[in-house]
């Protein structure tokens, strides 16, 4: 399914064309069918100018898609620093999500950026991992560091009964696995998994069922809409 003339535009990050459109009078909170607005796809691509003209004109930044993306994730996910923070100063909610895809992605500065706005160091996704949990298993040891010296619980266990210490131990990060060791972390014996591992659960891409476009379900799980990853919620993440 193609995308509305405005949806594209601010894919595209053409400004000028979306400005023109919302004079004309679009709405600059249509979404696409997997729940995409204009917001998420100028913050998913990069598009400053785009997204600083949608939220003075009144987009909504809670909008999220169908897996639970929203614009703070998805700038959260792509590093811009900049567009994140013009979302957090115009208002934007933290949530929890945004967090968690930052420290997936090894993103430190967006890290340090949703800490200090409040964002909760031990929020869960749906199988129950952490941001601590996604840095320590793709070995990211400044959001591990971050993370630590913020707070977060270096003992919570996920639905399979792993630490982020089992993580850690798991992918062969050794840094990672002393630093947690200091910070308190005991690796747990492991039963028999009982649900999706944190290897299967979160993928973070939002596939736009019919272009694939990807709506990148921001770690929580926006972009398959088979692998539906939240948090303590239903399934949309």
């Amino acid at each position: 399914m193609e995308l509305s003339p405005l949806l594209q535009a601010a894919k595209d990050g053409d400004l000028s064309r979306v400005q023109n459109l919302h004079l004309e009078g679009n709405d600059l909170n249509e979404t696409h069918k997997n729940g995409s607005s204009a917001l998420i796809y100028a913050a998913e691509n990069s598009h400053l100018d785009v997204v600083k003209y949608l939220v003075e004109h009144g987009a909504d930044p809670e909008v999220t898609t169908k897996m639970g993306g929203t614009a703070l994730s998805r700038a959260a996910e792509q590093e811009n620093p900049k567009i994140l923070q013009h979302l957090l100063d115009s208002g934007t909610p933290v949530g929890d999500m945004a967090l968690i895809v930052a420290a997936r992605e090894g993103n430190a500065e967006a890290v340090k950026l949703l800490i200090k706005a409040g964002a909760d160091v031990n929020a869960r996704q749906r199988w129950g991992q952490t941001a601590l949990m996604h840095a320590a298993r793709e070995g990211h040891d400044k959001c591990v560091n971050l993370l630590i010296e913020n707070g977060a619980n270096v003992r919570l266990k996920d639905k399979n009964g792993d630490t982020a210490l089992n993580i850690a131990n798991d992918n062969e990060n050794t840094d990672i696995a002393v630093r947690l060791k200091r910070a308190g972390a005991k690796a747990e014996l492991k039963k028999a998994p009982q649900v999706a591992s944190i290897d299967e659960d979160d993928d973070d891409s939002d596939i736009d069922e019919d272009d694939t476009d990807a709506d990148v379900e921001d770690l929580i799980g926006d972009d398959d809409l088979d692998e539906e990853i939240d948090l303590d919620e239903d399934d949309d993440l």
